[in-house]
């Protein structure tokens, strides 16, 4: 793993604009592997399941872009087709969850019973993450970046949590290696976390032009009362060593403490 990294302290969208000896100084030693999997089973945290029933109402979610068409034909609307804006207000549909919802209660379930155990000590994540949705037929809903450029957390380690099948257009974009530019899709099955050094390794997405929907959770999490770049490192480290390390990338097409 090379220590060549990055990028300057603004939220520039264009990975190429920012200083990259600025944030090789502020990283330091990276992991040995930017990014793992995490499988688990679906039948015991049934995310899409209840997605589907209560936010969505729908069978299938990678189909929102269908179901949202019909139902402007019906409502008379001229233009059918996803639209950017489409993309948040159904995120935003999430926001009609309370915080006793049971999606959010398997959510912190999860947290408490599966990715604490794993870490194997206390963890800070956040409460209530972010809902994604990137339908067919829409433009990229996340440029390239570099979370440290935003959240100044260089501690933090972040876990991408899609609720259907992703690849290509529908998935995340990683780079193979601090400061490459060379972005890839990283295929996750509905039932796996992508868990990744998000604050220094670039990542995004792009125009999804597949017939596909993507619904997908974004998460920061770190060691409870962690502060420095060395802890995240660390905990990135011992959770490859727990789920094994990253496949070869060149083959892949507010916070509560817990």
């Amino acid at each position: 793993m090379k220590g060549s990294l990055g990028l300057t302290p603004t939220p520039s969208a264009d990975p190429s604009r920012v200083d990259r000896a600025w944030l090789a100084r502020e990283a330091g030693p990276v992991p040995r592997a930017p990014w793992v999997l995490l499988d688990y089973d679906t039948r015991r945290w049934p995310f899409a399941a209840i997605l589907s029933r209560d936010v969505y109402r729908i069978r299938r979610l990678d189909r929102l872009h269908v179901h949202l068409g019909e139902h402007k034909r019906r409502r008379g609307e001229r233009r059918v087709h996803p639209t950017a804006r489409d993309n948040v207000i159904v995120a935003n549909m999430m926001a009609e969850q309370g915080p006793e919802a049971d999606f959010w209660r398997l959510y912190h379930g999860f947290m408490l019973r599966v990715l604490a155990p794993l870490v194997g000590r206390g963890i800070s994540y956040t409460q209530t993450p972010k809902l994604r949705i990137h339908l067919a037929g829409t433009r990229s809903v996340s440029s390239f970046h570099h979370d440290i450029c935003v959240t100044k957390r260089i501690d933090q380690i972040n876990f991408w949590m899609p609720f259907c099948d992703v690849a290509d257009e529908t998935a995340l974009w990683l780079e193979s290696d601090y400061g490459a530019c060379d972005f890839r899709p990283v295929p996750v099955r509905y039932g796996q976390v992508l868990i990744f050094d998000g604050g220094y390794l670039g990542h995004g997405s792009v125009e999804n032009q597949s017939d596909r929907t993507r619904v997908s959770l974004d998460m920061r999490f770190s060691y409870k009362r962690s502060a420095t770049r060395a802890e995240g490192v660390a905990l990135l480290n011992h959770l490859a060593g727990v789920l094994g390390s990253a496949p070869d990338p060149q083959i892949c097409a507010s916070e509560e403490d817990a």
